[in-house]
């Protein structure tokens, strides 16, 4: 009778522990390793959730925009300053894309870049009627002049310098009938600051860019030259003191001055000879 070898059955049963354990931990880290993976993905942003997002908000802000404002609203300042910055951070989420946009994508991006512009114009024009109508004239600024904040300058690039000049102009016209002399200055050392910044990047701007960036800065010169004074009813006497004021120092100004003054010594004249006619009758008399 042939006796069992108990050794080799020992060895054969450690050895399926040991590929059992393998297994188990070998299958724990599968898991792990997709638990991980699958949270990676849950939380990062893609390209077309990017874009989407962008293109929602967009779309949803022009819609708001048609419903009109809301009378309701008691912390609009909050708000508008809330509803700048969602859309800052929507653009800077799709910008890092742009350069992977195909031709019909990048039309339709560019497209939804002025669709913005003019809706968030016309937002701003909004809420401006809305703070001189429900609130008093000389309890706020008539203008939300954060929007020039010029520490942002510097970070404008190639691909969204355009569109701060569009936004700039579209800014301004909506709000030129409302800037303070103080506004214009404000508004016109941003303006500066935004040029220098475009002249150092000039090189990698698009032809496309480049034409876009002159309409505005057409656009604006133009606005700026019709307001230089201002047009607000509190600032025409003074206005009108400037241009007294640059009329005087002008070459026509001291013409006429001078007139003036040429009529009042003829004047002077003319009297004392009347007076010197009068004088000898009366002696004659």
């Amino acid at each position: 009778m042939k006796m069992p070898n108990l050794f080799q059955k020992s060895t054969l049963l450690a050895a399926a522990t040991v590929s059992l354990a393998f297994t188990q931990v070998a299958c724990n880290k599968t898991e792990k390793t997709d638990t991980t993976t699958s949270t990676t993905t849950t939380t990062t942003t893609t390209k077309d959730q990017a874009y989407d997002d962008y293109k929602n908000y967009v779309t949803t802000l022009e819609s708001d925009v048609e419903r009109g404002w809301d009378t309701t609203i008691t912390d609009a300042d909050q708000r508008m300053t809330q509803w700048k910055n969602d859309y800052e951070t929507r653009r800077s989420a799709v910008a890092q894309y742009e350069g992977d946009f195909d031709e019909n994508r990048r039309r339709e991006y560019d497209s939804l870049q002025t669709r913005y512009s003019t809706a968030w114009a016309a937002r701003e024009q909004q809420y401006n009627t809305w703070r001189q109508t429900h609130q008093g004239a000389g309890s706020v600024s008539k203008v939300d002049m954060s929007v020039y904040n010029e520490s942002k300058i510097p970070s404008y690039t190639a691909t969204n310098i355009r569109t701060a000049y569009e936004d700039f102009v579209k800014h301004v016209e909506a709000n030129k009938a409302n800037f303070s002399n103080d506004d214009w200055k404000i508004v016109d050392k941003y303006w500066s600051q935004l040029d220098d910044r475009k002249n150092a990047i000039q090189s990698q701007l698009s032809d496309k860019d480049k034409w876009e960036i002159a309409k505005a800065k057409t656009k604006y010169t133009t606005m700026k030259a019709g307001n230089k004074t201002g047009n607000t009813a509190s600032n025409v006497g003074s206005d009108v003191k400037e241009v007294g004021k640059d009329v005087s120092n002008s070459k026509v100004g001291e013409a006429t001055k001078d007139a003036g003054k040429a009529v009042g010594n003829t004047a002077k004249k003319a009297g004392q000879k009347v007076g010197e006619v009068f004088k000898d009758d009366k002696k004659d008399n």
